[in-house]
């Protein structure tokens, strides 16, 4: 006959056992009395002297021994946290500094629930585990974070990401800043729709198709506006992103934002100068046949004639080698105005003493120049000049911000209609100074045109002798 055996049942591990042979932290139980009058430890783990610096039996004689370690500032957030657990009957977890018997900082986490027993009291089972380098990991972390996005924000650029599923668009200040957004405005992806010029919509949505027709999404790179910014500001958004996806579709679309605004003016300067060489030379012959004509009227023997037809010329000759040849360096503004305006017969231009003495860079000098020769070839052709009594008086005054107000007004003209369609001299008139930071304004009055320049001077420097 078999031998009977018999299993001898055993009590189930306690938490204690469990954390203790797993090496979980530091496992402790808290008997706290009725009405929260006393506390003492009935239980703390062996590995207690390793994670505080205080022996067992140091810990169960003294709880205040422990308690003591939390540095000041955390002790309210332990008993805020302990309080909300025993209001709610559940557990808590939170993170504390801590000072060691040695003088050593650590970090631990606190987690425990209470039991409330029938007398009132409650026990508290929970266990401390040592999180500093978790901590420290996570603060290195932001540390690199903060770095690299000063590093980046250096460069002038933006960073955003769309979380497609949960459908969350983030910005940096820099990306909101560009875009004319405060920090604490809602941001949508329709919201962001809503911020491109409607002109350019079509394209970026051409772009991210595009990239997003690749099997596990592609990259895109698109130049946009800014729609609906202060005072019609134009402003102009290079933006990248690449779409990344998975078996699902897409997941995140992250990318960056750099304003490009100065390039693309630069741009379409550059591309108003190639115009205007084309122009001035479509228009030349016009203009000599204005000059040959406003000259034949005047001059009484063809000996004198010629005389004065090819010191208008050679005017001409000048301002183009002005405006086109400037090195960049300052220059006083009655020679830009001078050699712009000699070509059309200056005693028909009146000038006062605001112009006097003003310098100017020698990259304005350049516009100002096609400036001014796009003002009087539009008078000789269209203007006052085009009149045999017909005059331009150009004022200068100081405005408040240092920038010189320059106006130009045309009297003794034919009747001024304004333009419904924009030329090339309109488009030349709008943006000509913008550039380098002057603006100007047209006003066709009917007794004649009138063009109100500001114009950016040169400070601290003073006329050439």
């Amino acid at each position: 006959m078999a031998e009977a055996v018999t299993l001898a049942r055993e009590e189930p591990a306690s938490f204690h056992d469990v954390a203790d042979a797993l090496g979980l932290g530091m496992s402790f139980r808290i008997e706290v009395s009725p009405g929260n009058a006393s506390r003492r430890f009935t239980y703390v783990g062996p590995t207690c002297l390793a994670m505080t610096g205080l022996s067992p039996a140091q810990a169960l004689a003294d709880p205040a021994a422990l308690y003591d370690q939390i540095v000041p500032q955390h002790r309210q957030a332990v008993a805020a946290a302990e309080a909300q657990a025993r209001e709610a009957e559940g557990a808590f977890s939170v993170e504390v500094e801590m000072v060691l018997p040695s003088g050593e900082r650590r970090w631990r986490r606190i987690q425990s629930a209470p039991t409330r027993r029938s007398d009132g009291s409650v026990v508290w089972t929970g266990l401390l585990t040592d999180v500093t380098q978790a901590r420290r990991d996570a603060a290195e972390r932001l540390e690199q974070q903060v770095r690299l996005q000063a590093a980046v924000e250096a460069t002038g650029l933006g960073f955003w990401e769309w979380d497609v599923p949960g459908d969350r668009l983030t910005w940096s200040a820099r990306n909101r800043e560009m875009y004319g957004l405060t920090a604490d405005e809602p941001l949508t992806v329709e919201r962001f729709a809503s911020l491109v010029h409607p002109e350019d919509r079509s394209g970026l949505r051409a772009a991210y198709d595009a990239a997003e027709d690749q099997p596990s999404g592609g990259d895109y790179t698109v130049e946009h506006r800014v729609a609906a910014l202060p005072g019609d500001e134009v402003r102009w958004i290079q933006a990248k992103g690449r779409i990344v996806k998975d078996a699902a579709g897409v997941r995140v679309v992250v990318g960056t934002s750099l304003d490009i605004t100065k390039r693309k003016l630069s741009e379409e300067r550059r591309s108003l100068l190639m115009g205007e060489l084309a122009h001035r030379a479509k228009n030349g012959i016009a203009v000599m046949m204005s000059l040959v004509a406003q000259t034949a009227r005047r001059a009484e023997t063809v000996e004198e004639f010629e005389g004065v037809l090819q010191a208008r010329l050679q005017a001409m000759a000048a301002s183009q080698d002005l405006v086109m040849a400037s090195g960049g360096r300052p220059v006083l503004l009655t020679d830009v105005v001078n050699t712009s305006l000699d070509p059309f017969d200056p005693s028909r231009f009146a000038r006062d003493g605001g112009l006097d003495g003003v310098m100017i860079a020698g990259d304005l000098a350049v516009s100002l120049g096609l400036l001014l020769h796009e003002l009087a070839t539009n008078a000789a052709k269209y203007g006052a000049l085009s009149a045999p009594t017909g005059s331009v008086q150009l004022d200068g005054a100081q405005a408040k911000d240092g920038s010189l107000a320059l106006t130009w007004t045309e009297a003794g003209g034919p009747p001024v209609k304004a333009q419904r369609r924009k030329g090339f001299g309109s488009r030349l008139i709008e943006v000509s100074l913008r550039p380098q930071g002057g603006s100007v304004e047209a006003r066709f009055d009917p007794a004649g045109f009138q063009a109100k320049m500001r114009i950016p001077t040169a400070r601290g420097l003073s006329p050439t002798p």
